[in-house]
């Protein structure tokens, strides 16, 4: 039996297909309800009591009818909390349901017998952890009890990478550019002594060749109609779900699509536009003629979008066009003759269209599926029982001529012996005493799929069981592991602006997956035994470290409060946080307080994201705001290259607002989710076009701490503070030199640390801040509390018990408001 997962599925939003890895060979599986086609329309159709998937509901997307709920382009929302009303049934259906639904019609391929328990799902290389979260649900959904998610862009580079072996392909670097139906990605490769690496990327989630049908009826079609019949909102009824003509809009979609596939082979195409009347009742019957120029010019500014991406990351990487040996097109929507010509013309890269667009992701998928070990339950297999156990480590896909092969033997071995055997006969160990540990050089077949058996003999040469499963390694390409489309930051007190919150960089776009990293923080505040108002809450966030929390994705947090503590916690005691990431991009966070030796443990796999028009509107206002201060304060200063660039963005918000603005609550297009990203991106380009402003800030900052931070240590500090004090300077030149505010404020914290620590020894202070919480006793939470801490304080600062008279400090600090608590922050010039 063979103990690697094998099959591959490429779920995409217009078509998807299943594959499976076979001796060292990848088949593709054909659909068998559509002859001589190996892919499946990614459409579902509820009609009466039945679900049709593929081909046939596809044709029942295009027609609309009245009897049938049919549903395409779902995999555009994917991690939303959308959902679609299945009218006859009375009941809705979400994008995870649908999606599970292609999945399962995927299974009916399979006509080898296999029990489909584990697969490799493809996602886009920018899909969130939401959007993959929500892929693997789909795929538990479907039945499958192992979901592992592999980028589209790796899955394509490795069906490359195996189809050309490695003769034919030398050290260096290529782009795949994979345009599909729903979703843009664009990735760099890297070869380097047999090594395929993934060095960048990437992506739009909502650009593709749905887009480009959109494109087609909303500029083309739909200002022909209204020019040639009598509407007073005919696209607001197209797109708004209640719309009059709203089940038109998906009929012209679909007819939209074979013009587009049409043009690809021909230099004009027609679009009938039938089937209803205009407002004063004049029946709509009649041929709308594009032209492959026509076309051209429609999609030009979405490709010259793509290649704008691809100068991004060459940008980035510090390479030009000679750097890269070829751009591999992968995707239906680069069958597009203008999108080969166009992307090879600008970048002056040849594009490479030697695999099949629509079946190399699925292909790569199954590759990549080869190299996965099974790891379905106890429960879920029967176990083999035996003596003699056998734990195997291997590398499952090595370019190298021989591979270490280690197993930990368990059970009595006295008198036993082994033999490891290559499939193809052309390796035999021979007959070696077995022992607790096992290690051999397996030697590789190159360019195949090495399969070797493990068997164990007693000293007749009869065979032992055992529970070994069949060794398998592929001497093909393999990847080195998968980038993380976005940071990973946590949520963090911003010191330097009390009552605000900044970002903690854990792991930084393009940290190659798994991973884990471990940070200690101080707690700035005592969590009591039993209470329940004061919280510990770590708050996990996906997008850029340099942005606002606010301007990223929340996906979730660990909430810690009195009532889950064995004891209390003290203020300034450390908080441990964990944070490990699977390559399926599985989120663990693990806090341990050290002073109540508890650890606290949660998975995150949140599955939808909400977007509200309504508070999309208020953000898309929020932000022209913020962008007309920055304007106006670029302006007073004369900082007139800032004022520029910002008044560029302004109309581009201008634009986003307006379209905005124009959603119906009920729109059924991707529109709100295109604008969100818009907006997110204006965010960023505000940030990044005043991020000099920051730089100015933190830097002053710095150096006013720098200062405070000398005179205290040359005061009253010790060895340990004056070391740790010029640690931080000799590392001056290198954090001021990366010109990154959160690096520079980093160490303005470490250095602000310091100060409280001797400021919270020193007699003066302790005496002052005293005297201030003295006069705030009114406003404490607690009186009786607050009277017994502040007897205890007067007798502590006449019999000069400082360590006591800080103990008291901050138990009175936590009886505060929090309004309080940082007006104390700001007097002192240190957080709490």
């Amino acid at each position: 039996m063979e103990n690697t997962i094998n099959f591959g599925i490429d779920l995409g939003t217009t078509n998807s297909a299943i594959a499976k890895f076979v001796k060292g060979e990848v088949i593709v599986f054909n659909n068998p309800l559509d002859y001589g086609r190996a892919t499946l329309p990614s459409v579902v159709c509820y009609q009466k009591d039945k679900i049709i998937v593929g081909s046939q509901a596809k044709v029942m997307f295009g027609k609309q009818k009245k009897d049938a709920f049919t549903q395409a382009f779902f995999k555009r929302k994917m991690g939303t909390s959308e959902s679609f009303q299945i009218k006859s049934q009375n009941r809705s259906i979400t994008p995870i349901e649908l999606s599970a639904q292609v999945l399962k019609e995927l299974k009916t391929f399979v006509n080898t017998g296999d029990n489909l328990d584990s697969v490799v799902i493809t996602i886009p290389a920018s899909f969130d952890l939401i959007q993959s979260n929500a892929t693997k649900e789909a795929g538990y959904q479907a039945g499958f009890k192992q979901v592992v998610l592999l980028q589209e862009p790796i899955a394509a580079s490795l069906a490359y990478a195996n189809m050309k072996k490695s003769k034919e392909l030398t050290d260096g670097q290529w782009l795949v550019y994979d345009f599909g139906g729903g979703t843009f990605d664009v990735a760099l490769i890297r070869i380097k002594d047999g090594e395929m690496k993934v060095i960048d990327h990437e992506g739009n989630n909502f650009l593709g060749g749905a887009d480009i049908d959109q494109m087609i009826v909303d500029k083309l079609v739909i200002p022909k109609i209204n020019a040639e019949f009598s509407f007073e909102n005919l696209e607001d009824e197209m797109k708004s779900a209640s719309g009059k003509y709203n089940s038109k809009y998906y009929v012209l979609l679909s007819r939209a699509e074979e013009a587009k596939i049409r043009l690809s082979a021909v230099t004009s195409a027609e679009i009938v536009v039938d089937g209803f009347e205009d407002e004063e009742g004049n029946e709509v019957d009649f041929e709308i003629t594009i032209t492959r120029s026509e076309f051209n010019d429609l999609i030009k500014s979405s490709v010259d979008g793509t290649i704008e991406m691809i100068k991004t990351i060459l940008t980035r990487n510090s390479l030009g066009s000679k750097d890269i040996q070829f751009t591999l097109m992968v995707g239906g929507s680069t069958y597009i003759p203008y999108v080969r010509q166009r992307v090879e013309e600008i970048l002056q890269i040849p594009a490479n269209c030697e695999i099949d667009p629509t079946t190399a992701v699925a292909v790569g998928a199954a590759y990549y599926a080869a190299t996965k070990q099974k790891e379905i339950s106890k429960s879920d297999k029967q176990q083999k029982k035996s003596a003699i156990s056998i734990k195997a480590s291997y590398n499952k896909a090595s370019k190298e001529k021989d591979e270490l092969f280690a197993a930990r033997v368990t059970g009595e071995t006295e008198n036993l012996f082994y033999k490891i055997v290559r499939q193809d006969g052309g390796f035999d160990s021979g007959l070696k005493k077995l022992s607790e540990r096992i290690s051999e050089d397996l030697p590789l077949v190159e360019n195949a799929y090495n399969f070797f058996t493990l068997t164990v003999y007693d000293g007749l040469n009869n065979v032992v069981e055992t529970d070994v499963e069949p060794i398998g390694i592929n001497s093909g390409f393999g990847i080195s592991g998968q980038p993380l489309p976005e940071d990973i930051c946590l949520e963090v007190d911003d010191y330097d602006n009390p009552g605000h919150t900044r970002l903690a960089l854990i792991f930084q776009r393009n940290t190659i997956l798994p991973t884990k990293r471990t940070l200690t923080f101080p707690i700035n505040k005592t969590i009591i035994k039993g209470s329940e108002d004061e919280v510990i809450r770590v708050k996990v966030l996906q997008g850029s470290h340099l942005a606002l929390p606010e301007a990223n994705k929340g996906l979730g947090f660990v909430l810690i409060t009195g009532k889950n503590l064995k004891r209390d916690v003290s203020k300034g005691s450390d908080i441990e946080i964990t944070i490990s990431l699977s390559e399926s991009q599985d989120l663990t966070v693990a806090a341990y307080l050290n002073m109540a030796d508890q650890e606290f443990k949660e998975t995150f796999n949140p599955k939808e994201r909400h977007t509200p028009i309504d508070l999309l509107k208020e953000q898309v206002e929020d932000l022209t705001e913020k962008l007309e201060e920055e304007i106006e304060q670029a302006t007073e200063k004369e900082d007139y290259e800032t004022a520029s660039a910002l008044s560029k963005l302004k109309k581009e918000m201008e634009i986003v607002a307006e379209e905005t603005e124009k959603l119906n609550d009920d729109d059924v297009t991707d529109d709100k989710y295109k604008l969100e990203n818009r907006k997110r991106k204006i965010a960023q380009e505000i940030d990044s076009a005043t991020k000099h402003k920051r730089i100015q800030k933190v830097r002053e900052h710095y150096f006013e701490t720098k200062e405070e931070c000398l005179k205290l240590i040359d005061e009253n500090g010790n060895d340990h503070e004056r070391k740790t004090f010029n640690d931080i300077v000799s590392q001056e030149e290198a954090f001021m030199s990366t010109n990154s505010p959160i690096k520079i404020q980093e160490k303005s914290d470490e250095l602000q640390s310091i100060i409280g620590q001797i400021k919270w020894r020193t007699p003066d202070f302790l005496t002052g801040i005293f005297n201030w919480l003295k006069g705030e006793q009114t406003k404490m939470n607690d009186q009786t509390q607050a009277k017994s801490l502040v007897d205890a304080g007067k007798f502590a600062v006449e019999s000069q018990n400082w360590d006591r008279l800080r103990e008291i400090n901050f138990g009175l600090l936590d009886l505060l408001p929090r309004g309080a608590k940082e007006q104390i922050t700001t007097k002192i010039g240190f957080g709490l």
